[in-house]
């Protein structure tokens, strides 16, 4: 593979990864992910022994973090950098199955232009690096096989390296791990068992195992009993495959199926790939993207587990298929064809990135601004509530509060202090209690309409107005008991909608309440009428705002 080309495709798809790098605001997973970092290690990782991933990423980010800062574009830049070690893997996979420099030059060039690729290259989250450890993993099993000696060591070191921090970095990775380990398995009992290699496998796999021990019972604990409150919808195969389809042949900037010959020409080259090479390459390629897929279809039988980003991690064998069939395609039909196809398909690859970039459904959620308008608007006696008290990362990435005090809404507590911000954290309203495993630390819990109600009345006695973070509510709040609550007893101030697919809201509303009649009342000029006020039973210091409440009327029609 010429050294000029390879550098070429690495630009290209670097130049496409950095355009527009951070320019948005982190969405609710990549706030998880900067919040995260910025804990120390142990911390982090205990945080993460109650959520639903394993550590490894997070720790990677806290110290690169600490290099490269905190803002959306150098915790970005952490993803792209291993997105464009995929493009390399990528070619270096394709090279060692097809012995092609075309096919791996295409290879490469696929998975640079991928809207797909792009995509998730410019988000703080895990998965280019399951990506690159997964593509790692193979490439070292699969060069280590006809080695010997010293080489052979150190690749199958590095195989027992990449599989066991792949599984810290994403518990999907084991479906990956699966689907590979039954393809090697299959090569080595064929035609008859090889003793040497079946022992060598199994060793491998017992050290990968042994590795991840530590985390196994957290692991385990976290498929079977997850602490988070459902969110994935059952869906049916069809859906399934059409989404991972349209996916990795065009983004998620495109509806899937909107562009039917575009899908129809991925389908043809990926099985005139599968047709170019030997039947084990083609099983190998196969499996890698959709024996996973496969697995997780059949899991989903008993609890959702499909999410398109998921198969992310699975995708760089596809696009090593695509590249043996535009080979093929080339050789075997006709070059004016081929050029035909290539331009179709890559004219239509722009066209999903242009949309990625310029079409407002694919916005990330402006969460940023909506912390930011919050902010703005806060005035002493107020407080501020997240119905998804899970999205309160948002406040502690994008706050320029040092002192925000954040609590759950239940069990209620009553304010110390009113000249301080105070963010309280909904639970899921009448969710099973084992949300969180009913652990205090948890970002998630449960809270019963009673003591929804009961939480809401407290605080309306409590604070003047309440500043909503409105988001994912329909999870956390599905039959709106918070917000027939607010639209029953309070006075709507503002309602601000935000960019993004989740209608991301800012809502303020006044906390109404008698007031009562302390001492005489004061007539003033322009027919108003002090009648009374509140002060809040404590002792004030120095320098302490007082959240005086003064309740007027009119003597007079204005």
């Amino acid at each position: 593979m010429s050294k000029i080309t390879v550098m070429l495709l690495l630009w290209a798809g670097f130049a496409l990864r950095l355009y527009r790098l951070g320019a948005e605001s982190l969405w609710y997973d990549e706030t998880v992910s900067a919040f995260l970092a910025s804990l120390p290690p142990l911390d982090l990782i205990g945080h993460t022994a109650r959520d639903i991933h394993p550590p490894g990423y997070y720790l990677l980010l806290h110290f690169w973090r600490g290099l490269a800062g905190s803002s959306e574009f150098a915790l970005a830049f952490f993803s792209l950098s291993f997105s464009l070690l995929l493009i390399a893997a990528t070619g270096r996979l394709a090279r060692h199955l097809t012995g092609s420099r075309a096919v791996a030059n295409w290879a490469m060039l696929l998975v640079a232009l991928s809207p797909y690729q792009v995509w998730y290259a410019q988000e703080v989250r895990m998965y280019t690096l399951a990506a690159f450890l997964g593509l790692a993993a193979s490439l070292c099993f699969l060069i280590a096989r006809p080695k010997s000696g010293q080489a052979r060591l150190l690749y199958w070191l590095g195989y027992v390296l990449c599989a066991t921090a792949g599984l810290y970095t994403l518990y999907y990775f084991a479906f990956l791990l699966i689907a590979l380990n039954v393809f090697w398995l299959i090569e080595t009992l064929r035609p008859k068992v090889n003793r040497e290699q079946l022992s060598t496998f199994l060793g491998l796999n017992l050290v990968v195992l042994l590795l991840y021990l530590p985390w196994l019972p957290i692991a385990w604990r976290q498929a079977t009993d997850p602490p988070v409150p459902p969110w994935r919808t059952p869906q049916s195969p069809g859906a399934i495959w059409l989404e991972s389809w349209s996916a990795l042949s065009l983004g998620q900037s495109i509806e899937p199926g909107h562009l039917w010959p575009v899908l129809g020409l991925t389908l043809l080259l990926f099985f005139l790939g599968l047709s170019r090479l030997k039947h084990h390459l083609a099983l190998f390629l196969a499996l890698y993207t959709f024996g996973p897929l496969l697995l997780i279809q059949l899991f989903s039988l008993m609890t959702p587990l499909y999410h398109v980003r998921y198969l992310f991690t699975y995708a760089p064998a596809f696009y090593i298929l695509l590249a043996a069939g535009i080979t093929k395609m080339a050789t075997r039909i006709n070059i004016g064809v081929t050029l035909t196809a290539t331009a179709i398909l890559l004219g239509a690859n722009a066209f999903s990135l242009y949309q990625l970039h310029t079409d407002a459904r694919y916005q990330a959620d402006d969460l940023r601004g909506a912390v930011q308008f919050i902010e703005t608007q806060w005035q002493p006696g107020d407080v501020i509530l997240t119905n998804a008290g899970y999205t309160y990362p948002a406040f502690v990435i994008y706050t320029t509060w040092p002192d925000l005090e954040r609590h759950r809404l239940v069990p209620y507590q009553p304010p110390t202090k009113f000249d301080q911000p105070m963010l309280l954290q909904g639970g899921t309203v009448a969710g099973t209690p084992r949300l969180g495993w009913g652990d205090p630390r948890s970002d998630f819990y449960a809270m019963s309409a009673t003591e929804t109600i009961a939480a809401l009345e407290a605080l309306a006695g409590d604070y003047q107005r309440l500043w909503l973070l409105r988001a994912y509510d329909t999870v956390t709040d599905p039959t709106g008991l918070i917000r027939t609550w607010l639209a029953e007893q309070t006075i709507p101030l503002e309602d601000q909608l935000f960019a993004g697919q989740s209608n991301i809201r800012a809502q303020g509303f006044l906390l109404p309440k008698p007031v009562p009649l302390n001492g005489e009342a004061v007539d003033f000029a322009d027919g108003m009428r002090l009648v009374g006020w509140t002060l809040p039973q404590q002792t004030w210091q120095a320098g302490q705002v007082v959240p005086v409440k003064l309740g007027w009327q009119t003597t007079s029609r204005p």
